[in-house]
């Protein structure tokens, strides 16, 4: 299987998604960056429409109305602009994807890659829905007062609804059609970008985690052939373990600098995007303490659901690079390698003391991604609000 057929196997979503969103890196750049302008313009008219309400009708409730909105579209062109800056450690991230999976390995590590390859399609086809879902509420909006005439009808027709409240200093009646359009296509925008970009965090994550699996793998196995006590070997079978062992460490050592480019396309991204959410679950918070049950209120809580499936989706990411070290640790330390010469053993003993210090996914190096820092981040936010509420 060549290379183009391993991408359309492995990496489907990830390119038709990449390639609706100019995120793609492989893709041609005529369309890549039209698709960019194309996302750039629907979104800096939905900024100036959304921060000209703010300005023109300026009082506190409005501000905590529209904070969400306005910096849910700063997290869309967050997470686009963070690929597209880091467009070639992504190629290489994506592209080490392809090419380990074409060496030809053992088939428990064929398994090993296929168990992770399905994992990361289970999250990849749960964070899409959770996304569609979420989606679906805001552009159904403009639909609910039409369907409720139809179930249950006033004496006048109830007034237009919008996606999500802003100003463009036209009558909204008269161009509704025209303003909607712009909303749906803002909508549209952030479901692709969001899929786009998280699925390709998705499926890196769990390709270093598999490789740091395979990696403790060979440790667990490299001292199979050793039963007795050193004495009772030959130097030729002393020698063989040993390469064992240092290849073993060199597959190790390759799963560690995998996870260390992860973090360092992404952890600039992760520490804004983590303040980023801080702020947009605690004006949401304050708005749905302030609404009166409806199609809006109903929405907005499916808009909460879909910010704690994104929030827990990128600490369970750090999570399963965390777990998955300690795997390795433990399969390290049960393997047999006090049968091996003091040599190896020395090997053993020294990716022991490396495991300690563990590659991880940080928010600019302070933060863990963890569900630690999951639980962290929603007491800060209720501690905002908390805040706000009493003033």
């Amino acid at each position: 299987m060549d290379q183009q057929a391993m991408e359309e196997l492995y990496l489907k979503d990830n390119k038709f998604f990449g390639q609706l969103v100019g995120v793609w890196p492989d893709q041609g750049k005529f369309m890549k960056f039209l698709m960019r302008f194309i996302i750039l313009i629907v979104m800096i008219i939905a900024f100036i429409a959304q921060i000209s309400r703010v300005a023109v009708f300026y009082s506190v409730d409005v501000l905590s109305d529209q904070i969400p909105y306005i910096d849910l579209g700063f997290a869309l062109m967050l997470k686009q602009y963070n690929y597209i800056l880091n467009e070639k450690k992504l190629r290489e991230l994506l592209h080490n994807i392809i090419s380990d999976r074409l060496v030809k390995r053992s088939k428990e590590e064929e398994e090993i890659f296929e168990i992770y390859f399905k994992r990361a399609m289970f999250f990849c086809s749960f964070y899409e829905v959770s996304i569609y879902s979420c989606g679906f509420m805001f552009l159904s909006m403009p639909s609910i007062p039409l369907i409720m005439n139809v179930i249950m009808p006033l004496n006048e027709s109830r007034s237009r609804e919008l996606v999500y409240p802003s100003y463009y200093f036209v009558d909204e009646q008269k161009y509704y059609y025209l303003i909607t359009g712009h909303m749906l296509a803002v909508c549209l925008g952030h479901v692709f970008v969001y899929i786009a970009c998280d699925i390709n965090l998705i499926h890196v994550v769990h390709h270093g985690c598999a490789l740091l699996t395979i990696s403790g793998y060979h440790f667990k196995h490299a001292m199979d052939n050793v039963d007795l006590c050193n004495e009772k070997y030959s130097d030729e079978l002393m020698e063989k373990t040993y390469a064992k062992v240092s290849q073993s460490i060199d597959a190790h050592k390759k799963a560690v600098e995998y996870v260390n480019k992860i973090d360092a396309c992404h952890i600039h991204y992760f520490f804004i995007l983590l303040g980023m959410i801080i702020v947009t679950f605690t004006g949401t918070f304050i708005k749905l303490t302030s609404m009166e049950i409806g199609g809006r209120f109903f929405t907005f809580c499916t808009f909460t659901i879909g910010q704690l499936t994104h929030l827990l989706f990128l600490m369970v990411m750090g999570q399963f690079l965390i777990d998955s070290n300690e795997e390795v640790f433990k399969t390290i330390y049960d393997a047999r390698w006090y049968y091996g010469s003091s040599k190896t053993q020395s090997l053993y003993l020294l990716v022991l003391r490396k495991c300690l210090n563990p590659p991880k996914l940080t928010g600019g190096g302070l933060i863990a991604l963890n569900l630690d820092s999951f639980v962290k981040v929603l007491k800060t936010s209720f501690s905002y609000y908390t805040v706000f509420r009493s003033s």
